[in-house]
């Protein structure tokens, strides 16, 4: 090996080397103290059709675990100590998922690729606390399964307060303004789906 390579050789082994040292020194993510998960629906409405339930969409600070404060400014900040115990945009879909059971039909999630008489698409809008008061903002379109055209669109909203200002109270809050705001939008789209059903 030539000189001009030797140096070409140290210098890629420097850079490498201090690469891995900036890599080492990165703060790890704080455990939660405590996880939190939507309730499981108490309410079963009937669906008349199959419905597919896509996981909805949201921004990235809504779609994930963590949790959404809004400070004074309307500037958004994460809840620390706490988190979802999973994505929140997946227990949303799970949670209306779970909230038909009877009738001809019955709602599933899109994992498994199959079509249904009906998709559910939706965009959580808002899912965040300010100061002791959760809120929660949904956007839906009930498409045709196999057209995927549009055929209702609405919004479904609630909110709630905690209890006490501490943390653990107020994730609480805002998991039930999800659970409310789910409960409000599937009472929809079992009205909806059952109409659109008779009409045919």
């Amino acid at each position: 090996m030539t000189a001009k390579r030797l140096h070409h050789f140290a210098v890629a082994l420097a850079g490498l080397a201090g690469l891995a040292a900036c890599v080492s020194v990165l703060p790890e993510q704080p455990t939660p103290e405590a996880v939190f998960r939507f309730a499981q629906p108490s309410d079963q409405l009937p669906l008349p059709a199959v419905l597919v339930v896509r996981e909805p969409e949201a921004s990235r600070l809504l779609a994930g675990r963590q949790i959404a404060v809004e400070g004074a400014n309307s500037g958004l900040k994460v809840l620390r100590g706490v988190a979802w115990a999973d994505r929140a945009t997946r227990q949303f879909q799970v949670a209306m998922t779970d909230s038909f059971s009877g009738g001809a039909g019955y709602a599933m999630d899109d994992s498994a690729g199959i079509s249904g008489d009906y998709e559910l698409y939706w965009h959580v809008a808002d899912f965040t606390l300010n100061g002791d008061t959760g809120t929660c903002k949904l956007r839906l379109t009930l498409l045709d399964g196999g057209s995927r055209t549009p055929l209702v669109q609405w919004s479904a909203q609630a909110s709630s307060t905690a209890a006490s200002s501490n943390a653990q109270a107020r994730v609480r809050a805002l998991a039930e303004a999800g659970d409310l705001c789910v409960a409000e939008a599937a009472k929809r789209v079992s009205s909806e789906v059952a109409g659109l059903e008779t009409d045919d």
